[in-house]
């Protein structure tokens, strides 16, 4: 049996407003807001379509949001600088 999983992004099913008790069944946004996400709706088509149960090849996608780590260079500094300027709309911790 073949496993493969595919790290998507959440954005691929954003369409511009906040989404609350969401499920995988929704649909892929209709205008993507970047190439990225465009690229990732398309990977997600790709990978779900190989999956094949009967030829023992499985496949999902992960729709994680926010991904980060040690030495991030994005999203820790982002919020980092959102927080001392007062801009947060969240509190973390």
């Amino acid at each position: 049996l073949q496993k493969l999983v595919l790290t998507s992004s959440a954005s691929v099913v954003f369409e511009g407003t906040d989404i609350k008790n969401g499920s995988e069944d929704l649909p892929y946004a209709q205008k993507p807001i970047d190439y990225y996400t465009e690229t990732k709706i398309l990977q997600e088509k790709e990978v779900l379509g190989a999956n094949d149960p009967e030829n023992n090849f499985l496949t999902t996608a992960i729709r994680p949001h926010g991904i980060f780590g040690p030495r991030d260079p994005q999203l820790v500094p982002t919020l980092i600088q959102a927080a001392r300027s007062g801009k947060m709309k969240f509190i973390i911790g």
